[in-house]
């Protein structure tokens, strides 16, 4: 069982009312990676510059971590920057910088064909739907998208989002797609508009889950002190699907015990700035948090 990860390995600016930090690792591959790590087998399919630092490699380089698709290319590596206040749920990016993205084009290495899972990070829309076409022994899918896709190539968005097993959107874009303020009602439109399942990101509130035959919806973990939040929907993402890629099948149940998951990793990741809480986490320390979530979320119905 292997997951593949597509997206960008960044440099990243960060700044917290905390902390503040230049040229960290970063990007939505980097934390995904790192998160599903935890789980399965990962290949990473990435381009980076040539002022990437090896010191950033290695820390991306475990045993179960394939990183023959993150290929070095002549130029920048994209970097990008922000500003948060102490409200975390919102951030103001102060620059991004494609770098040897704008040119960059995924070419999977021999073998990686039969990846049995994929998690494509922000891209465009129609660059997922190749990567997607080009793994026929995958079982299952996960699309992210941003704002800026959703404002210049929506059509393709959503044709990308239907071929997709699992689409993941933050809530203002699960409200622009659909054209409903609510999110239930807009997951249910976007469901009923031809995505097969999806997940609607609610920061640190957690995240919804929608399909044809379900609907659940998952908390966020109540931590007390939060140190950054970037990353934290990737790092759900890569721990979403890493766990479906050890899953039985692709059950409601199993789906629900992915969320679960998927949160759990995803509020340890806040708990550092940019990915170090990320880089000495562990699965013991996971099923600490799963099972915490378990108890924060049972309650008995009496007869």
């Amino acid at each position: 069982m292997t997951l593949l990860i597509s997206g960008w390995v960044a440099l990243d600016d960060l700044e917290t009312p905390f902390e503040r930090v230049e040229r960290v690792l970063g990007g939505p591959a980097s934390y995904a990676a790192l998160a599903a790590s935890l789980f399965t087998d990962v290949r990473v399919l990435a381009g980076v510059g040539d002022d990437f630092p090896a010191a950033f490699r290695d820390r991306l380089d475990r045993p179960n971590v394939d990183l023959a698709g993150l290929t070095t290319h002549p130029g920048e590596t994209s970097r990008w920057g922000a500003r948060y206040g102490y409200d975390m749920n919102s951030r103001e990016t102060l620059f991004t910088v494609v770098g040897v993205n704008e040119t960059w084009a995924p070419a999977l290495p021999p073998g990686w064909e039969d990846s049995t899972t994929v998690f494509l990070a922000a891209a465009h829309p129609v660059v997922q739907r190749e990567i997607i076409a080009s793994l026929p022994k995958a079982r299952a899918s996960l699309v992210d998208t941003i704002l800026f896709y959703i404002e210049s190539a929506l059509a393709d968005v959503r044709k990308t989002m239907s071929i997709a097993t699992f689409a993941t959107v933050n809530e203002s874009e699960a409200r622009m797609i659909s054209g409903v303020a609510s999110i239930t009602r807009a997951s249910r439109k976007l469901i009923a508009d031809g995505a097969q399942r999806l997940i609607v990101k609610l920061g640190e509130y957690g995240a919804a889950y929608t399909s044809g035959s379900d609907y659940f919806i998952v908390p966020g973990f109540p931590l007390e002190e939060i140190a950054d939040p970037t990353g934290a929907g990737d790092t759900f993402g890569g721990a979403f699907m890493a766990y479906l890629d050890t899953a039985p099948d692709l059950s409601d149940a199993e789906i629900r015990k992915a969320m679960v998951y998927g949160s759990a990793v995803a509020s340890y990741c806040v708990e550092g700035i940019g990915t170090s809480r990320l880089e000495t986490l562990t699965r013991a320390e996971v099923e600490d948090r799963y099972r915490a979530f378990r108890r924060l979320t049972h309650f008995e119905v009496p007869d």
